[in-house]
């Protein structure tokens, strides 16, 4: 039987509202690593968006290329370029560590046809059985992209994904032995009608894949999505892995996780997820101060976004939050509306608020003291002042254009 292990949407490099997670990487990475030496898998795969940025810093690109060694160690370790990854450093990559120098790790940074890398295969089961793996990194729209005489547009970008997605099918299928192989397929597309979260970067419905589309194999492992996931619609396993961190406090109560997949050629496989419980957790709370220093126990170590109510505005409220739960990091504490009734303008609703009262609103409503939001809004008025009064130097194509009106060219005639 062959055993694949599937991981996701690592995005290395992610912060939370300004705090680095670097500890929460590290310990979750060597939780999927520990996974995969206790399960074994014949075939690993990461479906892209193994950074949260195109230029990852040199600190995550050591922790990326640290774990995912550590995977290639257990097995052959293919990871393909989600849209938030780099394809030329994908390049760099796979060149350092693919086939060429044997190291077990393999890196796909854009489309590639079968004879260029876009289907790999992999001995099983001691060379019983054989894993054929379609690879479709992230399609950026351009490249339906089509031009006429008559007009510009995006083409269907479905029909541009499934004829993409048939050239590797149909590639993977060449010399198909029924009795010996097993096909699988990786991709970082957003199928239709997929659970997403707030995390995720927009997504354009004109750019979506349908589950019908996707190949026709053992089990597709896809990426893009960070709440896991099975797809519903094929009558062939695919699943979105996931982020193995919530990315924001929208996925507070998802369920983290990695995938097994055990796979005997013309069988149906049996597909399990493994949770993974590392890194720190987020929370959300809603109740009086009292409430929270009776449950803060539970709060310890998260990161926690508290909704505070029956305060007065006027109440020093973050450093209360912070005495009551001291080892959590604390992300946009506020105050419930209720609390803050008596936070309004003195002025006519009809008249649009000046500058000023409407910051000092919103300051009492953030839960500041009266002397400090008072202090506050003396400082913005004295900054707008000095905004008001002053002239603004002329930039330099402002110098270029008014020396150029005063000396004009005449063409000689």
């Amino acid at each position: 039987m062959s055993r694949l292990l599937h991981t996701s949407d690592w995005h290395l490099g992610h912060t939370f509202h300004g705090h680095p997670r670097n500890e929460d990487f590290d310990a979750v990475l060597a939780e999927i690593v520990a996974i995969a030496h206790e399960s074994r898998p014949d075939l690993i795969v990461h479906s892209g968006d193994l950074f949260h940025s195109s230029r990852p810093t040199g600190r995550d690109l050591i922790r990326a290329m640290r774990s995912l060694a550590e995977l290639a160690a257990v097995a052959p370790t293919v990871v393909v370029a989600g849209n938030h990854d780099s394809p030329t450093y994908f390049e760099f990559f796979d060149l350092m560590t693919g086939p060429s120098v044997g190291r077990g790790l393999f890196f796909v940074d854009r489309f590639r046809p079968a004879h260029e890398g876009g289907v790999f295969t992999f001995d099983a089961c001691g060379g019983e059985q054989r894993i054929r793996l379609g690879a479709l990194p992230f399609v950026h729209p351009n490249r339906f992209w089509q031009r006429s005489a008559a007009d510009t547009s995006y083409n269907d970008y479905a029909v541009g994904m499934r004829k993409l997605q048939a050239e590797l099918t149909e590639a993977m299928r060449e010399g198909y032995d029924p009795d010996r192989d097993v096909l699988f397929f990786t991709a970082h597309v957003y199928v239709t009608g997929s659970e997403r979260s707030p995390s995720e970067r927009a997504v354009d419905e004109s750019f979506e894949t349908s589950a019908e589309d996707l190949p026709e194999v053992s089990y597709t492992a896809l990426g893009h999505i960070h709440r896991p996931q099975a797809v519903r619609g094929p009558k062939f396993t695919a699943r979105y892995a996931g982020s193995p961190l919530p990315m924001d406090f929208g996925e507070a109560n998802d369920s983290k996780s990695v995938v097994i997949v055990d796979a005997d050629p013309g069988r149906p496989v049996r597909v399990r997820t493994r949770r993974l419980s590392s890194g720190r957790r987020l929370a959300k709370f809603e109740g009086t101060l009292d409430e929270l220093r009776a449950e803060a126990a539970q709060y310890d170590g998260t990161f926690l976004k508290p909704l505070i109510t029956g305060e007065e505005p006027d109440v020093p409220l973050c450093q209360k939050i912070a005495e009551i739960v001291p080892h959590a990091i604390v992300v946009k504490p506020a105050l419930a509306r209720e609390a803050v009734t008596n936070a309004v303008l003195d002025f006519d609703p009809g008249d649009e608020p000046a500058l000023p009262d409407a910051f000092r609103v919103y300051l009492a409503r953030e839960g500041q003291s009266a002397d400090a939001v008072e202090s506050t809004v003396t400082a913005f008025v004295h900054l707008l002042n000095e905004v008001d009064d002053e002239t603004p130097p002329p930039t330099p194509a402002e110098e270029l254009l008014r020396a150029a009106l005063e000396d004009l060219w005449t063409e000689a005639s």
